[in-house]
């Protein structure tokens, strides 16, 4: 790899689109091969942004929970195949919703939600910001906010029937959830005891001390050529909130160093953490001829469509969308990665055996600015790596 040539490509890109902070990093099973961090954490004083900034990687926690309930799979305290009401009685009366011009009607479905549902986005559970009849009840305050604390929201319906089809949800929320029922700890408590301690990820939570909101980035809103610090969620680090609910589908805070850690573990040949039957498992397709399709944004302010690349077969396993080939910046086919609704994202390639992951902090989610750059500089990274023939 050039180093140099790349760090001058990624600054280029870093300059033409204005991002307020961006950090990459590459690894190996071993260490880390490449690290640039770039712009600030608070663009009104001016503090860098560097390897010891803290950043919310939002739903690039749930191939971390995902990672967590395979441990407790593999101490038989649940299965692949567990109903998710056996677990808890609070999904006993889970519903179908049918929505129609604003009449609400719900139906029982024929089958239960399973582990294996809510690890694959298979389980039926959606999203306010890209389903419409969830963004109905929280709009009508008939379903909590996304945006507030608290687990009231792991009361949503459900949309279609489990196993029916791919949608992207709230499962791995109720996956964390599980983990606190069954482990009888915080989230929180049972990551660092059975994750991060292990793998010193020192930074990863869900729960910052007063002394650390110094290090936490702020987030931008980039929206017509216009970047603005998201004041809602500046007042919450700038008042020190943490939230009591900790969400396992995207609560973390954690540094790019950390998730570099994160991300070795699938490529080492074995380690303490979980078994490679498990690593396999989670990076395999789970969700057989079902398709991963475009869905469009119903909150733009949040988030545009998640508008996949269809020239790109893409499957999901537990924990991670899968490229079924060759992408067009270069990534193999086999690659598993994930992204966050901060606009940061990751990917694992075990053709070149890298790690790699790219941190922004702004909204909304997969707007063109983030995209663009997003691409280009995973462009840019195999067009510097000496990759496999």
């Amino acid at each position: 790899m050039n180093s140099k040539i790349l760090s001058q490509k990624i600054q280029n890109i870093f300059e033409k689109y204005k991002i307020p902070s961006l950090s990459v990093i590459i690894t190996n099973k071993d260490q880390n091969l490449y690290e640039n961090y770039l712009g600030f954490k608070n663009s009104k004083n001016k503090t860098p942004f560097d390897e010891l900034s803290i950043v919310r990687i939002a739903s690039m926690t749930k191939p971390i929970t995902s990672l967590c309930i395979f441990q407790l799979i593999e101490q038989n305290l649940i299965s692949l195949e567990t109903n998710l009401q056996d677990i808890d009685m609070r999904f006993s009366d889970v519903k179908i919703i049918k929505k129609t011009d604003n009449k609400i009607n719900y139906i029982k479905p024929k089958s239960n939600i399973k582990i294996k549902h809510l690890l694959n986005h298979t389980s039926g559970y959606g999203y306010q910001f890209l389903n419409p009849e969830i963004k109905y009840l929280v709009d009508n305050k008939l379903l909590q906010d996304l945006k507030d604390d608290g687990a009231d929201f792991l009361d949503a319906p459900i949309l279609f029937e489990p196993g029916e089809r791919w949608n992207y949800g709230i499962g791995i929320d109720i996956l964390g959830y599980i983990i606190e029922k069954i482990s009888n700890k915080k989230l929180n408590e049972y990551m660092k005891e059975n994750l991060f301690n292990k793998l010193g990820m020192n930074n990863t939570t869900f729960h910052l001390d007063d002394t650390k909101f110094k290090d936490l980035a702020y987030v931008y809103n980039y929206t017509q050529d216009q970047i603005k610090i998201d004041q809602e969620r500046a007042d919450e680090q700038e008042n020190k909130i943490n939230k009591s609910f900790h969400a396992g589908g995207g609560g973390l805070l954690s540094t790019t160093q950390d998730y570099a850690k994160f991300m070795r573990l699938f490529l080492k040949e074995q380690n303490e953490i979980i078994s490679q039957e498990s690593i396999n498992l989670m990076k395999r397709n789970q969700i057989g001829s079902l398709e991963v399709k475009r869905m469009p944004s119903v909150d733009a302010e949040l988030s545009a469509s998640l508008d996949y690349d269809d020239n790109i077969e893409k499957k999901f396993g537990y924990g991670f969308m899968i490229n079924n080939q060759k992408t067009n910046e270069g990534r193999p086919k086999g690659s598993i990665f994930w992204t966050g609704i901060f606009n940061s994202f990751f990917w694992i390639d075990f053709e070149n055996k890298i790690g790699c992951a790219i941190f922004m902090q702004m909204l909304p989610y997969l707007n063109e600015i983030s995209l663009k750059t997003y691409n280009e500089i995973e462009t840019a990274i195999y067009q510097n790596i000496d990759t496999k023939k």
